[in-house]
């Protein structure tokens, strides 16, 4: 165990002794644009891209047993409007006992930016991101950072040189499941089971909960074939105290991530 100081305030954390060290040494962070400009009342995509050092990661919006997501605070020109992080499905990261859910290497963390109808054409706008982080190998370190993208105003935009890495993303993106396809959830026992309907039979599955606490991380899933179907069993947490009425999460099958909210029954045997 170790203490971290995030802010002003102290938190215990479940890893090994903190070093004395600097993020920002492990995570270079830099704020892009999909598009070479600013077009007035249409959505620019920009994103924070973490290239980690190797053998260093930071997390997903659940971290799972441990972590913390990053978090983005805007400073935006008026008139602009920012939606939510769009986050690439994770891997798992196994540090025994615990199972994270985060990124290693790169990931791009990108937000839709909405401008406002009325633009000056050729000026310029500047937008800043303030993001607090975390990366973690045998130790994790808290970072702050501020970064600052300046894009002109046109009337049209290309693409950027950063283009490429919102192109790799793209698919790692969680999109909604096919109509054709069927999933339901079931409580039984000491686990939640999942059973999904495809169109051919999905055989390489992996769940990734939104809430934390609901399914042991570190437990297998493991996978049975039915008639029809496959059924994922998830091991419930020992922190679950009382039944849940939804589980949601993403659903990634042979490489490709499903956005899930599945009403969870009760099963009778």
């Amino acid at each position: 165990m170790c203490f971290l100081l995030i802010g002003s305030m102290w938190f215990l954390w479940p890893m090994a002794t903190l070093a004395i060290d600097s993020a920002d040494q492990h995570a270079k962070l830099e704020l892009v644009s999909e598009q070479d400009a600013i077009v007035p009342h249409r959505q620019l995509r920009l994103g924070i891209r973490f290239d980690l050092e190797e053998g260093w990661h930071t997390y997903w919006i659940n971290p799972g047993d441990s972590g913390e997501p990053p978090r983005i605070e805007w400073e935006l020109p008026a008139g602009f409007k920012a939606g939510s992080i769009q986050w690439p499905y994770p891997s798992r990261l196994s540090t025994p006992p615990l199972v994270d859910y985060g990124y290693e290497h790169q990931v791009l963390l990108a937000v839709l930016i909405r401008p406002p109808r009325q633009l000056e054409d050729g000026a310029a706008e500047k937008i800043v991101a303030h993001i607090r982080y975390l990366v973690c190998r045998d130790v994790c370190i808290p970072g702050q950072k501020q970064l600052v993208l300046t894009l002109p105003v046109k009337a049209h935009a290309g693409a950027s040189s950063d283009l490429p890495v919102f192109e790799s993303t793209q698919p790692r993106l969680p999109k909604p499941m096919p109509a054709g396809w069927r999933i339901s959830a079931a409580s039984k026992g000491d686990e939640f089971q999942l059973t999904l309907k495809t169109r051919p039979l999905a055989r390489d599955l992996q769940f990734f909960p939104l809430e934390p606490e609901q399914i042991d991380t570190g437990a297998p899933q493991t996978l049975s074939v039915l008639p029809g179907a496959v059924r994922l069993h998830l091991k419930k947490s020992n922190h679950l105290l009382k039944p849940i009425s939804h589980i949601q999460g993403v659903m990634v099958i042979s490489g490709t991530a499903y956005m899930v909210d599945i009403p969870v029954s009760l099963a009778s045997r």
